[in-house]
């Protein structure tokens, strides 16, 4: 009880007075009539005891002495104790009790009112004191709690923002070179259990050889610039090389040496391996896009070449010399056709076109080509047996696929090898471990004695841009495209693989009742004119306009020539008789396929035949036009033309044009 004074003068009337004296001068107090009864009143609460100095000879002071140390840390309650005033000196026994009170004004009777007022006041001052220090010790502790309890939320959160970025924690210590850090930094270096002792030098073991003298001069540059940002090459305790980044700051002592350098760590082969990818991705796309618009153009200059030299041919049937020299032009120019459909394939710009196909035959026409890439240190062997069934495919798109396979396994095996290319036929059910739908397939096979794949490459090695052979060295693209090409066509890719043992890539097509289409169609003669007809022909280039021309009107159609999509529609509205359009796709200003769906939306309903350099028109083209691909002979030509004249619908009005 704040302010309160006990009162204990077990003998006379000093307790009275005194307990009198203090209330007249507004200070509560209370008379205590024994020592059990003072420890009673002080459990309850007091700020100051006065006694007298025989209450301690009248009774044992040792329960009071032990309430005395048995108080707070902060408490030390004072005692005015009133002597009795002789002139002996004090025994030991006596001046020992009086030291067990601890806090102890001694006061001599006789003595004057207001010398005992001022003791009990200066002693109720002290005890305010030390309510006072109570008080801003208990403040102060409920801040350090509270700060704590903050400090303890926030490691925590760091701690789950470090698990969340995978990253791990470290403290250096620069005095001693040893370093406390959090679980998942050793997990980052491929330990799953925290190691005994870890510093500077175990880090650098872990770096690659070549960037270790960068690293830790980086370590040594940072106690001076008081900052670390440092990414390196590491080998793991499990062998795998990763990549990480150090990042910390140091602390510097009082005198202004580094002591501490604390940081996080990361893993971040992920991410360069997604910027590697991106940037290979990039240059692909530009790549892709480069090569599609010069395969583009270089069947723009094809087209008036082959089909001259069509031209040529026909009419000059009797001249020996003359047909071997045309032919062997034709037939370089065919090559230089094939090549621009294989880099359209490998841009992207060419759909598939998909028919029945004779694999070993197709194997056969391009053999030597593959044998000619992989060298003669490689041997290829073909395991192809006869009757086999037609595979449905793309046979551009497969030759390519098989050129792909080729310079894998030429790369596989450097130092020479033997590459089989067999192929199959096989008969699956519903139940099957490759995944396909029951029915036949035609499977090929091609087997190398290279150095193979471990597990984990052999898991990635379908995925679009992932290679082995390093930047610069391969697309990433070649094993991508095949299973692309196995997808899209109703089959699959099996790839097995071990290191040391070479690799096996199956690819399975499906199998098809139509005949494959013959080899010596271009050697044709072109279908002429049934009737008189007049072709529209559009075309921007006036090389290959004036080419397409010549091939119609040689085999007997009338052709109105105009070099855009807009004069062209100028012409029809001005009126004139045409039988067909026969438009080039991409053009200034307006597109083939627009063009078509102009004429189309004005009521015309008239048999069109896209010309393209690309094997795949855009959006615009409606699903019904016929295509024919650039580079083409007369024979191909004259093949599209007659077919749409002779479906066209009876009856149907012819389109006017103004020449």
């Amino acid at each position: 009880m704040e302010g309160r004074v006990l009162i204990l003068a077990p003998r006379g009337r000093d307790a009275v007075i005194a307990a009198g004296l203090l209330k007249r001068n507004d200070i509560k107090a209370d008379v205590c009539a024994d020592q059990a009864a003072l420890l009673t009143e002080l459990q309850v609460g007091a700020d100051v005891v006065m006694l007298t100095e025989e209450a301690l000879v009248m009774a044992d002071p040792a329960a009071l002495t032990a309430w005395v140390a048995a108080q707070p840390t902060w408490s030390d309650i004072p005692f005015v104790v009133l002597a009795n005033g002789t002139r002996a000196p004090r025994t030991a026994p006596a001046t020992q009790r009086l030291a067990d009170l601890g806090n102890v004004v001694l006061l001599e009777r006789p003595l004057h009112a207001e010398a005992m007022l001022g003791a009990v006041r200066s002693a109720l001052k002290a005890r305010h004191r030390q309510y006072e220090l109570r008080d801003a010790a208990d403040t102060l502790e409920r801040a350090v709690v509270d700060r704590t309890r903050d400090l303890e939320a926030a490691r925590d959160s760091l701690e789950i923002a470090l698990d969340a970025a995978a990253m791990g924690s470290w403290d250096l210590d620069l005095v001693t070179g040893e370093a406390r850090r959090t679980l998942r930094h050793d997990e980052i270096f491929g330990y799953t259990t925290a190691l005994d002792r870890w510093d500077k030098d175990v880090f650098l073991t872990h770096v690659d050889p070549a960037q270790r003298a960068v690293v830790d001069k980086a370590f040594e540059d940072a106690l001076t610039s008081g900052s670390l940002d440092v990414e390196c090459a590491i080998t793991t305790a499990t062998g795998e090389n990763r990549w990480i980044v150090a990042q910390g700051r140091v602390r510097y002592g009082g005198d202004g040496a580094p002591v501490r350098m604390t940081g996080v760590i990361s893993d971040v082969t992920d991410r360069r391996e997604a910027n590697a990818q991106l940037a290979q991705a990039q240059k692909m796309d530009a790549i892709g896009q480069l090569t599609g618009g010069v395969a583009h153009d270089f069947n723009n200059l094809l087209t008036p070449i082959v089909g001259s030299l069509d031209l040529l041919r026909r009419r000059h049937k009797d001249d020996d010399r003359t047909q071997r020299m045309i032919g062997g032009a034709l037939q370089a120019a065919e090559r230089a056709a094939t090549l621009t459909q294989r880099l359209l394939s490998f841009a992207r710009r060419q759909a598939l076109q998909p028919r029945a196909v004779d694999v070993g035959a197709l194997i056969d026409g391009i053999v030597d080509l593959i044998r000619r890439s992989l060298g003669p240190s490689i041997a290829v062997n073909l395991e192809i047996p006869r009757h086999l069934p037609s595979a449905r495919v793309d046979p551009n798109q497969l030759e390519l696929a098989l050129l792909n396979l080729a310079i894998n396994a030429r790369d596989a095996m450097p130092g020479g090898g033997k590459l089989v290319i067999g192929v199959s036929e096989v008969t699956v059910d519903d139940r099957n471990i490759v995944g396909l739908k029951a029915g036949g397939y035609v499977r090929l096979i091609a087997t190398d004695t290279g150095t193979g794949m471990d597990r984990a490459t052999l898991t990635r090695a379908t995925e679009p841009f992932f290679s082995t052979k390093g930047v610069g060295k391969g697309t990433g693209l070649g094993l991508s495209m095949i299973h692309g090409l196995a997808a899209q066509s109703g089959g699959t890719l099996r790839l097995s693989s071990e290191p040391g043992r070479g690799t096996a890539v199956e690819l399975w097509l499906p199998a098809t009742d139509e005949a494959a289409a013959g080899t010596g169609e271009h050697s044709a003669e072109p279908v002429a004119a049934r009737r008189a007809a007049t072709i529209l022909l559009v075309d921007d280039e006036d090389l290959v306009r004036s080419a397409t021309a010549d091939m119609l009107r040689d085999i007997g159609y009338t052709v109105i020539e105009t070099n855009s999509g807009t004069q062209a529609l100028s012409a029809i509205r001005a009126g004139a008789e045409a039988d067909m359009l026969v438009s080039d796709y991409l053009m200034p200003g307006m597109t083939g396929g627009q063009l078509i769906n102009e004429v189309r939306a004005s009521g015309i309903r008239l048999p069109a035949l896209l010309v393209t350099g690309y094997a795949a028109a855009g959006e615009d083209v409606p699903a019904d036009v016929m295509r024919l691909a650039k580079p083409f002979r007369q024979v191909d030509l004259a093949a599209k033309v007659d077919e749409l004249l002779r479906t066209a619908a009876v009856g149907r009005a012819r389109l006017k044009v103004v020449d």
